[in-house]
């Protein structure tokens, strides 16, 4: 009886292993884009300090691959837009060139390797080398498509923090209330900003804390045929085959670039009060990393390249790892796309499908921060219906409509 009680068991464990490395195997290989932060940063604004403390430790948001270099902090001009000054500063450090670096893991001898290319997307080893594929129709399809789904997807933000205490915003609710009322609407304050009689909040009560503006610069690394040609066949070398002049020819080389997408600015607040416990250093810190998701949000709806792919969670109920944090609302619509590819060995998205926001169910708040400032929140995920297409399942992709 021992005996078929711990055969019977053994089944069990095998069974579940193999379904569990199915589902593993089964799991989405879908390439997200890769980005790399920066900030303004002026000393003499209050709590700089902390500011920058604050953003050099934030996390990359989780929908994209962190692409980070070394230096993360641009000095301020004090220009009310720092534009010039962004672009002036990547040219002048070779930003374009240390994220083409990092992408090939340019090593201390100055060779490559396509080790970071084969994880992130999720390639076979054999499709990218490099020696291989240059010599097949294949081979050069799987390196365009490596360029294209992922290097090419590379973005460099840069934010400017603009930070009002709301203890100062409360103060002129008595001389101008719709100038209160709006601000605080834009900031996300909107339970406040409907309240018939702003001023009757009082300062003490709503004042403590930080309403920010983040002013982001957006820049995409290019990566077309024409770069990619002449970097595999001019710069290209592994550790055991550089030489001289291949080193040289990466000294000098100025081809690579970055374009400007283009600039916008949006509102984050910390929900405290006066009764809160936390310091004016931690609300700073939450303060920095929502203003970050908040103006990726905003760049999102009005760039389509910068939008990022979301796999469904589940299929029925149709349910995604999405929630506030990337801006989702009672509107909000998403294409689901299947990804397929084509003869040649590159990938395509295909849509099969149209989903919306399922009002009949709360939206997962996931921003910075949601665990203290809605404690009773139960959810994890947030809940879709289907406006047409096919069947769904989990790992299909879903963007968000364009304006949505």
């Amino acid at each position: 009886m021992k005996k078929n009680t711990l055969y019977f068991i053994a089944l069990i464990i095998i069974n579940f292993s193999t379904t569990a490395q199915n589902v593993e195997n089964t799991a989405p290989k879908y390439r997200r884009g890769s980005l790399y932060t920066l900030m303004i940063n002026d000393d003499t604004r209050p709590y700089a300090n902390v500011i920058r403390e604050s953003f050099e430790k934030g996390p990359i948001p989780d929908k994209f691959d962190d692409h980070r270099l070394v230096n993360r902090v641009i000095p301020a001009t004090n220009s009310p837009d720092e534009k010039d000054n962004v672009t002036q500063f990547l040219q002048n450090n070779h930003v374009a060139k240390e994220l083409v670096a990092k992408w090939f893991n340019r090593s201390e001898w100055g060779g490559f390797n396509m080790n970071l290319i084969q994880t992130r997307g999720k390639y076979d080893a054999n499709a990218l080398d490099i020696a291989k594929s240059k010599s097949t129709e294949r081979g050069v399809n799987s390196l365009a498509d490596a360029g294209e789904e992922l290097i090419k997807n590379t973005f460099v933000l840069v934010n400017d923090y603009r930070y009002t205490s709301k203890e100062e915003v409360a103060k002129k609710t008595n001389k101008g209330l719709g100038f209160a009322s709006g601000l605080m609407r834009a900031a996300g304050m909107g339970n406040i900003a409907n309240i018939a009689d702003v001023a009757s909040v009082g300062v003490k009560v709503m004042g403590k804390g930080y309403i920010v503006k983040s002013t982001a610069y957006l820049y995409r690394l290019v990566w077309d045929e024409e770069t990619a040609a002449k970097f595999y066949n001019t710069l290209w070398a592994e550790d055991n085959t550089i030489t001289t002049e291949k080193l040289k020819a990466w000294e000098d080389t100025d081809m690579f670039r970055l374009e400007f997408v283009g600039s916008d600015n949006s509102w984050a607040d910390v929900q405290s009060t006066v009764f809160t416990k936390k310091t004016e250093e931690e609300l700073i810190e939450k303060a920095t990393i929502k203003a970050v998701d908040a103006v990726i949000v905003k760049l999102q709806k009005n760039h389509d390249e910068f939008k990022t792919k979301t796999p469904l969670y589940s299929g029925e109920p149709i349910t995604a790892k999405i929630g506030l944090k990337e801006g989702l609302s009672n509107e909000s619509k998403f294409d689901v796309l299947e990804q397929v590819q084509d003869e040649s060995g590159k990938t395509k998205y295909v849509s099969v499908g149209v989903i919306k926001v399922d009002t009949s169910q709360p939206i997962w708040d996931n921003r910075y921060g949601a665990d203290e400032e809605n404690p009773n929140s139960v959810t994890d995920k947030t809940y879709f219906k289907k406006v047409s297409g096919k069947d769904l399942y989990p790992g299909m992709l879903i963007v968000q409509k364009k304006g949505k």
